[in-house]
């Protein structure tokens, strides 16, 4: 069975929020990787389109930067509120 190559626009997505999100919040890779458990490499990975993140890897991630997964997965700059629900 032949694998369709995927549009990575989603991880290209994240990976620019994760970025500057943790720029923002003057955390280094190594302190957040640390503070999800990953490898110290596994934040700069996922910064550069390399890693695949798992959806509770993504968990993970928010919640050492104090915000909800879905704004990791948000176009443009979004809001910085993890108790903020998402508009129906």
């Amino acid at each position: 069975m032949n694998k369709k190559e995927i549009d990575p626009w989603l991880r290209g997505l994240l990976a620019h929020n994760l970025r500057r999100i943790r720029n923002e919040k003057a955390v280094t890779q190594e302190d957040l990787s640390e503070q999800c458990g990953f490898h110290r490499t596994y934040v700069s990975q996922v910064e550069r389109c390399l890693a695949n993140v798992s959806v509770d890897n993504l968990q993970r991630l928010a919640e050492a930067l104090e915000v909800s997964p879905i704004v990791l997965l948000q176009p443009g700059k979004p809001v910085d509120d993890k108790k903020r629900a998402p508009s129906a």
